[in-house]
């Protein structure tokens, strides 16, 4: 080996690591093939001239140099087969003309013109070209400088970084080859290998690339393998070439010990520079990048170990805050496929708050930044969004939404060769994105996507396990109960825990309306139950009419209806419309709204898509349910309530108006002349004849009044809040038109009624019917056609006096001082006065010395006395203002309702005189019949004293509780008027010393 041999072995030996990197990388792809056949022609030619050059063979010098010119053709074609692999798609190679020109060449090697001969003159050569060189650099200039043209062009359109700084390094090859070639032609060079020289640099440049710019898929081991390879060998080659032109200059001896031990002490201050340059670079760094380089080896660190972080929440949340803070940009989010949709949706976004308006971003499965990325698994930038001919076709709506958010920089996650989700970045708080930030991101990205997916596809699973636990309540709860209301409430109970919903209902289709027949709402409802709406411009019409869901994500951007408009000026932001299916055909629609935009992801729309069929089962069956209990409720020939009906709404009206007041009516009608009709024209014509009654019944009675038939020929009438005068008139009206309406041919058809008032005439359900049928009974008994009361006679609204017609019973006993119990617990400021008038009073009867008997009846009075009170309202009873004079009159009935109710039990009707005066004043202005001194009883009397007393020392509502001695003062001012002046004055005695008066409560 001789010195010009020297750059040809070391050429030789900078492609091998090259090589065998490349045969060892996977996967193989295309562009490794060329790359590997350019490394074999790069290392045939440097080795065949090597051979030339060391004259191993003298007497086949021209042949080898043939052979290396040969060589050196063919290893030119493969370097331009391999950098035209870089050309843009659709860009043409030019691989037939140059492999035409290859052949050709081989054809005036192998005739001999070039080269036409060589001089060998010790270790030097001497090569004569000839004319013919031109027809091989001629064509090989040509692919120069077509690949230099297209490079060109192609750079200053492209915004890939990566791929930009890869043709740089391949432009900067190009021409150290080519420059370094053309020098070895000229005569006064040709002896040199200036070439490999070239060849030399050019392997440098390529292992650079391969090392920092991915020209070719390596794996990151045989990356830096190769690379501390090539510097050994190239370091130590550089070393020895060093020492021996040394040698040849100065003469000295060079040995082999000398040699070892020079090159031992090279690779130790080699080492040690190495090692200092990693703590110069880290100060470096540090003094220029500052708090940014620590982040960034945080982010690094993070990166690493990311597997030990076990829920996506946090591994995202860390990765997205020190990425945001190692690259300096305002926001950055990642997306992640939602499922059922594929459609990419912001699971995680940095800042974590919802003023960022990254946390809604959504991009559609088919969109082309999806397509691009998954498709090239390399970063997208906003510029090639605007370059790029796939992204044309962007609507200007989308490219909005990039704008608006200021995104700069899509990031792929790939795993297993596919995108499981994207990174997405906005705007640096200062400048663009370096080709440093690029590197970190890339690096970051390809060691956290594969632990990434790992927790993302756990959060489904576990996602995927709620979701059929929610399908299971929800079926369990909507085919358990036959009550819509009560199954709907249940069933988005169920649905909130998982879905953020405002309101929602359930609308069936009637004609050209919609009904309203479940809602249940967070806020204001829109709709209430039974609400009936246009269908025209609704979401149910196009449900409807397209047979399929329609989801609104935000109307403040856009709504398909009408009624959208409306919806979105109440504050709703989101819509879902889901057809409800009965026999194939869209019965009516579940309606969920929420006020917040893209509230429900299409995995839950999906869901509730199921459930919108197993709720249309649950509505058809509450439908039929429904109409069953209907005509189990309702008569079928006449069309009025039936008896079951009427026995359930009386004793609902009973506690209805025992908690809010009032009193109410029941009428029993019977047709005098029916069973005549029925026995001459048959029961076909009887059941008409029942129905034209019915009809009667309907247009006569009030709308609040409801219509039963009681059984046969008779009906009932059930007339709420109305005392026996109105009662009375509304039994009348209905005997007249029946008596003028009904059409019972040459029969004269004629009513009887018989009317009763609960609670003047009966307190329970049971016996209010019974008085109204004995009312009936004595109506027929005395000729028919009329109408009779249960009272023996008329006294004013709310009120009448009459003997029990019933057995006395200890039901009714009991059912009379539960009445009692109510009126006290309807006045929050007399709730306790009863057990107050019944102390006072019985202090009083002592002081006089009644007997037993007189007492028991005087307690007894004193516990019943404002019974009557149960037929005055809530608003009457507890009204802080002034009542009027008509609200007066209501209330002075109270003492005749309250004898009337007393008077239905025998064994309370000595109490009836008592409680009926104990509002007579002892002057005569009292109430209700006006008696003046002793013809007023003395349990009135006495009852007068101490309720004054009570309710002057408790809080009422227009006035506070009075001490002790100012309301004896004010009895004693009323003795002689209003209350007996003997009966005062033994009150006041005993008061003091015998009566525990209450103290004045603080208000």
């Amino acid at each position: 080996m001789n010195i010009y041999s020297v750059f040809p072995f070391i050429a030789t030996i900078a492609y091998i690591p090259l090589l065998v990197t490349a045969l060892s990388s996977r996967p193989w792809q295309r562009r490794n093939t060329l790359f590997v056949i350019f490394l074999i022609s790069a290392i045939i030619w440097s080795l065949t001239d090597y051979f030339a050059r060391s004259n191993f063979f003298p007497e086949h010098g021209l042949v080898l140099f043939r052979i290396v010119i040969l060589a050196f053709a063919f290893m030119a074609v493969q370097f331009h087969c391999f950098t035209s692999s870089f050309f843009a798609p659709g860009q043409g190679r030019w691989l037939p003309f140059a492999y035409i020109c290859l052949g050709i060449m081989m054809i005036l090697v192998g005739l001999g013109y070039v080269p036409r001969d060589i001089e060998i003159i010790g270790e030097r050569h001497y090569p004569d070209y000839g004319i013919g060189i031109i027809a091989i650099v001629v064509p090989l200039i040509t692919l120069v400088v077509r690949n230099l043209y297209v490079f060109v062009k192609r750079l200053k359109t492209l915004d890939n970084l990566i791929l930009y700084n890869q043709i740089i390094t391949l432009i900067l090859g190009i021409c150290v080859v080519t420059a370094f070639s053309v020098l070895a032609i000229i005569p006064s060079i040709s002896v040199y290998p200036i070439s490999h020289f070239g060849s030399l640099i050019n392997a440098f440049i390529l292992s650079y690339a391969v090392i920092r710019h991915q020209l070719v898929d390596i794996k990151i081991v045989l990356r830096r393998s190769v690379a501390w390879a090539t510097l050994v060998v190239i370091g130590c080659a550089s070393y020895w070439v060093l020492l021996y032109i040394l040698h040849s200059v100065l003469d000295f001896d060079l040995s082999l010990t000398a040699t070892t031990a020079a090159t031992a002490v090279a690779i130790a201050i080699a080492t040690f520079v190495y090692r200092l340059r990693s703590s110069l670079f880290f100060l470096i760094s540090r003094g220029i990048q500052g708090q940014i380089y620590n982040y960034r080896q945080e982010l690094t660190y993070f990166a690493n170990t990311i597997h030990n972080v076990f829920t996506l929440k946090a591994q995202g949340g860390n990765l997205l805050s020190l990425i945001a803070k190692s690259v300096s940009c305002k926001r950055v989010c990642l997306l992640f496929p939602e499922t059922g949709s594929n459609d990419f949706t912001t699971q995680l976004a940095e800042p974590a708050e919802k003023a960022n308006p990254l946390s809604g971003l959504t991009i559609k499965e088919n969109h082309p930044i999806i397509e691009y990325l998954n498709r090239e698994q390399k970063p997208l930038t906003r510029e090639s969004l605007s370059i790029l001919p796939e992204f044309r076709s962007l609507w200007e709506q989308e490219k909005e939404v990039i704008s608006r958010n200021e995104i700069e920089l899509f990031m792929p996650l790939i795993s297993r060769e596919k995108l499981i989700a994207i990174l997405a970045l906005s705007k640096r708080q200062h400048g663009r994105y370096s080709l440093e930030d690029l590197n970190l991101l890339e690096d970051v990205t390809n060691i956290v996507a594969v632990s990434m997916e790992k927790e993302y596809l756990r959060e489904q699973l576990r996602a995927r396990e709620e979701e059929l636990s929610l399908l299971n309540r929800s079926i369990a709860i909507i085919t358990s109960k036959l009550d819509i209301q009560e199954i709907f409430d249940s069933f988005i109970a169920e649905i909130k825990k998982l879905i953020q919903i405002h309101w929602a209902s359930i609308l069936l289709v009637e004609g050209e309306e919609l009904r309203v027949i479940a809602v249940s709402s967070k806020i204001d409802p829109k709709f209430k139950v039974q609400d009936r709406l246009a269908l025209k411009g609704t979401f149910t019409e196009w449900v409807i009419n397209h047979q399929k869901p329609l989801i609104e994500p935000d109307l403040q951007q856009n709504t398909t209806t009408t009624i959208g408009d409306y919806h979105r000026k109440q504050g709703i932001r989101y819509v879902a419309c889901l057809p409800l299916f009965a026999e194939g055909k869209v019965m009516g629609s579940l309606m969920i709204t929420s006020l917040k935009p893209n509230a429900i992801s299409q995995r839950y729309i999906k869901i509730l898509d199921h459930l919108s069929s197993q709720i249309s089962i649950a509505v058809k069956n509450s439908q039929l349910y429904a109409k069953v209990e209907e005509q189990a409720r309702v008569d079928q020939v006449t069309g009025l309530l039936n008896r079951r009906s009427l026995d359930e709404m009386i004793t609902s009206e009973i506690g209805r108006h025992s908690r809010y007041g009032g009193i109410f009516s029941l009428i029993i009608l019977d047709l005098d002349s029916f069973k005549l009709f029925n026995d001459s024209y048959g029961h076909p014509a009887g059941d008409k004849l029942l129905k034209q009654v019915g009809n009667t019944l309907k247009k006569t009675i009030r709308t609040a009044d409801q219509a039963f038939r009681y059984g046969g020929d008779e009906f009932a009438i059930l007339l709420p809040q109305t005392g026996i005068e109105a009662a009375q008139q509304v039994a009348e009206r209905v005997r007249t038109q029946i008596s003028k309406k009904v059409n019972a041919r040459d029969i004269q058809l004629t009513a009887s009624l018989g009317l009763s008032t609960w609670p003047v005439d009966s307190i329970s359900a049971d016996e209010i019917i019974m008085t109204a049928d004995a009312a009936l009974y004595y109506a027929k008994h005395n000729g028919g056609n009329q109408c009779q009361c249960a009272s023996e006679k008329t006294l004013p609204e709310h009120v009448s006096l009459s003997p029990a017609i019933h057995d006395d019973s200890s039901g009714s006993l009991s059912s009379i001082y539960a009445l009692a119990a109510t009126v006290d617990a309807r006045n929050p400021y007399t709730s306790h006065r009863s057990k107050k008038v019944i102390e006072y009073s019985l202090a009083l009867a002592d002081a006089l010395n009644l007997g037993s008997l007189e007492k028991n009846r005087l307690e007894c009075c004193a516990m019943l006395h404002d019974i009557g009170k149960i037929g005055i309202s809530n608003e009457i009873l507890n009204k802080h203002d002034k009542l009027t004079d008509e609200e007066w009159d209501v209330v002075r009935t109270h003492p005749q309702l309250g004898a009337a109710i007393i008077n239905q039990s025998h064994q309370l009707a000595p109490c009836v005189d008592g409680i009926l005066y104990h509002h007579e004043e002892y002057d005569g202005g009292g109430y209700p019949k006006g008696l003046k001194g002793e013809e007023i009883p003395l349990e009135a009397r006495i009852l007068a004293i101490a309720d004054a007393f009570a309710e002057l020392t408790s809080d009422r509502p227009d006035a506070a509780a009075f001490t002790p001695d100012r309301a004896l003062e004010e009895i004693r001012l009323g003795a002689g008027t209003k209350f007996d002046p003997h009966l005062v004055e033994v009150f006041r005695s005993v008061t003091k010393s015998a009566i525990p008066v209450p103290q004045k409560r603080r208000r």
